[in-house]
């Protein structure tokens, strides 16, 4: 018998058969005597009363899956919304950043230089009429630049976005507390 075989005759439960040329070949190699001792020694933790779950093979995994489904009865599930009379659908439907999110996705789909043009179209035209009206001739901070002006309008736009975000939830905040009080 060798290591291996040794190995193969622990995992198999120490069948008689071949009990005795394991034991030999254990009695001549350090390492097999080792794994030897180790197996007697968590046969005999196994057999003591302090394991009566790891003794009772039969029923283990019965045991442990009742203990999962009584955990997941347990268990607050998780919520993506707060509790609303209003279903969920329309609460995302509803939702400000989903309406632009499908608004953004719908011009994309349906028109797919639109934002070539939109960018052309500020850069010539918003920045020339806006920003040169507001600074003073030959302003060196460089602000009538196309590229600084419809950097400044996407950041606008950015800002009324998260403006409206905000007011929104505002108003749904007073709208229920109102209808709470």
């Amino acid at each position: 018998m060798n290591c291996s075989e040794l190995r193969r005759w622990l995992d198999d439960g120490m069948p008689p058969g071949p009990a005795p040329r394991a034991l030999q070949h254990a009695a001549r190699c350090e390492d097999c005597s080792a794994v030897l001792e180790a197996h007697r020694q968590i046969e005999s933790i196994l057999s003591l009363d302090r394991a009566p779950a790891l003794r009772d093979r039969s029923r283990f995994v019965e045991r442990v899956m009742e203990r999962v489904a009584s955990a997941e009865r347990q268990a607050n599930p998780v919520q993506l919304w707060p509790a609303s009379p209003v279903p969920w659908w329309i609460q995302a439907a509803t939702d400000p950043a989903a309406l632009l999110a499908c608004a953004l996705i719908a011009l994309l789909a349906l028109r797919p230089g639109w934002l070539s043009d939109l960018t052309r179209l500020l850069s010539d035209r918003w920045s020339v009429l806006a920003l040169s009206a507001l600074l003073p001739a030959g302003s060196t901070l460089g602000l009538d630049r196309p590229a600084v002006a419809l950097g400044l309008g996407i950041l606008g736009i950015f800002a009324l976005g998260w403006a409206s975000m905000h007011l929104y939830r505002w108003i749904e905040r007073v709208t229920r507390r109102s209808a709470g009080a």
